[in-house]
């Protein structure tokens, strides 16, 4: 060894320990939060009804406003008999929170003779808010095709509702 390099090391074994600059540093009491969401709840009330109808060789539509008014168009003509209503649905869940309302598609009726299209479901309202005791009902009305010679009977489906949280 040179006797430059033996007069360093000993300067450096004399020195003591090296300080180094702080490698971590630690936070204390940081605040860590959390926001429960009451599940939201979705109950049907009402089926949906178009009521009683009378065919021709024209196809028409029926049409049912969430108000349980309804019109015709084409060969379909409204009967006075039968109960029409909108479908009801009471939403629960996270007071003053607002939900998003969805429809499965597509829906028929079927019966004694061909199936009948169910579309165009129109909500009483675009989408929901939940009061301050975190409920609302909302209808909802829907638009059926008639077919030309639709055959008489009782014709029945089923569609699905979705509410989701904005």
């Amino acid at each position: 060894m040179h006797a430059a390099s033996r007069l360093l090391a000993g300067a450096l074994l004399l020195a003591g320990p090296v300080a180094f600059a702080q490698a971590s540093a630690t936070a204390i009491n940081v605040p860590a939060t959390a926001r429960i969401y009451k599940p939201i709840t979705l109950a049907n009330d009402t089926g949906l009804s178009f009521g009683d109808i009378f065919a021709s060789a024209t196809a028409g539509t029926v049409t049912l406003a969430p108000a349980s008014t309804r019109t015709a168009t084409g060969g379909a003509t409204l009967a006075a008999t039968g109960t029409a209503n909108a479908a009801q649905f009471t939403v629960g869940g996270k007071r003053n929170a607002s939900y998003a309302i969805t429809f499965s598609s597509p829906v028929v009726l079927s019966g004694s003779g061909a199936d009948m299209a169910v579309s165009a479901f129109t909500p009483s309202l675009g989408s929901g808010l939940l009061d301050a005791t975190g409920a609302q009902i909302f209808t909802v009305g829907a638009t059926l095709a008639v077919g030309a010679n639709q055959l008489d009977g009782d014709y029945a489906g089923t569609f699905s509702v979705t509410v989701t949280y904005n």
